[in-house]
């Protein structure tokens, strides 16, 4: 069983109601979604995607405004809506 898999079984209505928020996302933004929403750090989700941290930054920035989310918004926060 894959990383998505246990994912899925531990929330399994997360990307169902991630992807409805914003079915644009790609792989790799849904990917960081799951990592945050499990509240890896940043430097376990560099290792894991082999992206550097200044990247991760970009994809959180890019998300937010996917989302729509204002300075005062976690994304964090933004994910754990979507149960």
């Amino acid at each position: 069983m894959d990383f998505i898999d246990n994912f899925n079984l531990t929330n399994p209505r997360f990307l169902e109601n991630l992807l409805k928020k914003n079915p644009s996302l790609t792989r790799k933004e849904i990917l960081l979604c799951m990592y945050i929403k499990l509240n890896y750090s940043n430097e376990d989700i560099s290792k894991l995607m082999n992206i550097t941290r200044a990247t991760i930054d970009t994809y959180r920035h890019n998300l937010r405004k996917k989302f729509a989310l204002t300075k005062n918004h976690s994304l964090v926060s933004h994910l754990n809506t979507l149960e």
